[in-house]
């Protein structure tokens, strides 16, 4: 079976409470608060982001 690399990625609200869902590939959804999911975007920009366009 095929699965998809790009991850999904929902938004929850539960009362006053917010989750940010990811799942890849298949796997188990991981469930982080928002500020877990901006410190691993950040991580994984840093890791895997492009390299900034030459100075024009």
């Amino acid at each position: 079976m095929s699965h998809s690399a790009t991850p999904v990625v929902e938004e929850h609200v539960h009362g006053e409470t917010v989750w940010v869902a990811v799942r890849a590939r298949g796997a188990d959804w991981s469930w982080l608060t928002p500020e877990e999911a901006v410190r691993l975007g950040r991580e994984w920009i840093e890791r895997y982001g492009a390299t900034p366009a030459a100075a024009e």
